[in-house]
């Protein structure tokens, strides 16, 4: 044993004796300090941060001929070779690049939150606290400019899109089933959990080449990186429980969570609007791993999967009949991505992900039998090609297989299936003339192969820095996207569906003190899928000769300085949209659109007993409907919709870990908002058909939450 403690003295002595300091100040060329400059050994993991006045210091074993790189938002990325045969101490000059924070940076169409943009609006931390959401990532979105309530829906609907106009991507890969299954009259919610990512770019028009099959507008994931620590965590509901672990390595992770929900309970406590006969009831779970390969490099692997049963009744008759309408299914998503440097000036991004589901929906005595599988590969690489010029270029091939049965009560089968091979490219240089104006012109192409057709999309953007934070940008972009699978079941003799985006915006502010926001926009749609109505409601004569527009003005505003620890926001949409599409007769407005959209989030932190209180307050005027009882399609409104909702959130501590206990109640005055009719599948003996009122499941919804950690 002593020999033992000899030898691990020697051996730690020598290799205290081995160590090398590194050390030094960071300057300006008018040699004031950089704080936080990231100082580090180029393809190792030492390294450290600069203090307050630009020093910093570390040491490193490593040996002979290094380089020491220097890097910080808003300035040119600094390296040089140097010597470790003995201590290094060094003064590093950085230059300001034309790429810095304070530079143009072209935001048209786009509200990010993360940490890179200037557009960011919301953080992942925001989707927890806003009252509305519920811990919903697309209820959160739903506060942001250019989308609409849809509080019997739960779906993003943007700038008078449909809910397939949005597509949702996790680390630049396609998400195809982002939302558990709709089933009629009953919203639904987003699949994935907000603390799964370090940021949220939602993009309401005239986004990027890289993006395609959508046509008003994506919303961007991107997941966390490694996590700070190991971690168990345990949260107890009202409607449910959920579990998870967290190891945490030098250089990977492994997340492992699970949940269970029931509403059985809780629809047995309030009163529903729905005549449920099963409450919804699931079970998910989750694996996320991680791996960081070098300093650049990331490796994450992400699968998630979930089961769900429902069924209720709704009115199908004027004598008081019902029809059961039933949902149960399953879900897997996975996600495998890598992204690696070649050199300080090339990237790369590679990646697959997959989604598989088995729904089977009841609709009275008939059954809908769907399995759907989407399999999509992804490749970027991004080069600075010298200073102030960007070039992003890349493609996908993503395989679409879908398989249906629609099984009659009195037995019959009818079939529809398809398979889909849809291979994309892009190319997006973007090139800053100066820190006060930037373009990014873009190309993207794609072929599908179940209709056999091919379409190019250019797009572009500009922006113009008007004042120190102050800038004007614009964008204009085709886009196109394949039919719907409900259409290419039946007819596979289709084109893309198409939408020209013009988008003009203007921003003042910055989002970590204050930002204001406001764009306007217009969106002309053609070759939109049109049908009549067949036997058993399937859709016949398919074409696309359908068409319709959509202008509107957006504001957003929002201020996190002005009052110590209250942050919040307020925004205004405002639309006019008609089109002619599926079933429609003639240009309408959709029965999912209001005029005018308000919304109003405040969160207010008490930092003497660790709690935050919040606010939400949402306000819509009335929808469409249709009523088979009047000559004009579409003419009526519902009246007015209001929401608002209060939540709470007390942090205390579990060992050095924080936990939470939460509470939340929607719709707080309890309205009794109407979102929709919809008439009765039987005329009574004069012809007339009844209106049933579409409502929130429930009046008020109450939550409570206790999430702890340790």
């Amino acid at each position: 044993m002593k020999t033992l403690l000899t030898f691990s003295f020697i051996f730690l002595s020598v290799l205290a004796f081995a160590q090398v300091n590194i050390s030094g100040k960071v300057v300006t060329k008018n040699g004031e300090p950089i704080p936080g400059v990231n100082i580090y050994l180029e393809n190792t993991y030492d390294g450290a941060s600069s203090d307050g006045e630009g020093n910093f210091s570390f040491e490193t074993t490593e040996t002979g001929q290094q380089t020491l790189v220097a890097s910080f938002i808003g300035y040119k990325t600094w390296s040089q070779t140097i010597d470790l045969q003995n201590n290094v101490v060094l003064q590093i000059e950085m230059q300001e690049s034309v790429n810095s924070i304070d530079a143009v940076t072209i935001t048209a169409g786009s509200f990010a939150a993360d940490d890179e943009s200037r557009a960011s609006v919301m953080k992942s931390l925001d989707v927890y606290t806003t009252p509305s959401a519920n811990g919903d990532v697309m209820a959160a979105i739903r506060t942001m400019p250019g989308t609409q309530a849809s509080a019997d829906d739960g779906r993003l609907l943007v700038r008078g899109g449909d809910a397939y106009e949005t597509s949702t991507y996790i680390d630049g890969l396609v998400a195809s089933k982002p939302y558990y299954s709709k089933t009629p009259d009953v919203a639904t919610r987003g699949r994935f959990a907000p603390s799964l990512f370090s940021g949220v770019q939602f993009n309401t028009g005239g986004y990027s080449a890289e993006y395609g099959q959508a046509l008003s507008s994506v919303l961007v994931l991107k997941s966390t990186d490694l996590p700070e620590a190991d971690n168990t965590g345990i949260s107890l509901m009202t409607i449910g429980a959920e579990a998870n672990r967290t190891e945490r390595w030098e250089n990977t992770s492994l997340n492992v969570s699970g949940g269970y929900t029931n509403l059985s309970l809780y629809d047995k406590i309030f009163k529903s609007n729905v005549d449920w006969e099963k409450p919804v009831e699931s079970v998910n779970g989750t694996a996320v791993f991680r791996h960081k390969t070098s300093s650049s490099g990331m490796f994450k692997a992400y699968i998630t999967t979930d089961y769900g049963n429902l069924a209720y009744l709704v009115p199908a008759g004027n004598d008081g009949e019902k029809m059961k309408i039933s949902s149960k299914g399953g879900t897997v998503y996975s996600n495998l991505s890598y992204r690696d440097c070649f050199s300080e000036k090339s990237c790369y991004r590679i990646g697959v992900s997959s989604t598989y589901q088995d729904n089977r929906l009841g609709l009275g005595a008939d059954d809908v039998n769907t399995k759907e599988l989407n399999i999509e590969s992804r490749f970027a690489l991004v080069h600075d090609l010298s200073e102030g010029v960007k070039l992003t270029w890349g493609a996908n091939e993503t395989y679409n297989k879908y398989d249906q049965d629609y099984i009659e009560n009195e037995g019959a089968v009818y079939n529809g299936s398809f398979d889909d091979h849809l291979l994309g490219a892009f190319i997006e240089p973007e090139i800053k003339f100066t820190k006060k104006f930037g373009i990014r012109p873009g190309l993207r192409t794609e072929y599908s192969s179940v209709i056999n057709k091919m379409n190019v999309a250019p797009r572009f953007a500009l922006a113009l820095k008007t004042g120190e934070k102050a800038q004007l940008s614009g964008a204009w972009g085709l886009y196109y996207q394949t039919p719907q699978a409900d259409y290419l079941k039946i007819n596979t003799d289709l084109d893309f569906e198409q939408a020209m985006h013009y988008i003009l915006s203007y921003q003042f502010g910055d989002n970590s003190e204050r930002l204001f926001r406001t764009e306007a926009y217009y969106k002309k749609y053609n070759d939109l899928i049109t049908y009549s109505v067949g036997e058993n409601g399937l859709p016949k004569n398919l074409q696309n000769d359908g068409s319709g527009y959509a202008a509107g003005l957006d504001i957003f505003w929002r201020d996190q300085l002005s009052i110590k620890g209250f942050d919040y926001w307020i925004t205004y949409s405002y639309i006019d949209t008609k089109r002619k599409y599926q079933y429609y007769p003639e240009k309408a407005t959709p029965y999912f659109i209001s005029d005018h959209n308000f919304s109003v989030v405040g969160k207010y932190w008490v930092n003497k007993i660790n709690t935050q209180f919040g606010a939400s307050f949402t306000a819509a005027s009335g929808r469409p409907f249709n009523d088979p009882n009047s000559s004009e399609f579409n003419s009526e409104r519902t009246k007015m919709y209001s929401d608002l909702s209060l939540n709470m959130s007390h942090v205390f501590y579990i060992g050095n870990q924080y936990s939470v206990l939460y509470c939340s109640v929607n719709n707080v005055l309890g309205n009794n908002n109407v979102l929709n009719y919809r008439p009765t599948n039987v005329a009574d003996a004069q012809g007339n058909y009844s209106l049933v009122p579409v409502k929130r499941d429930l009046k008020r919804f109450v939550f409570i939450g206790l999430f702890l950690n340790f």
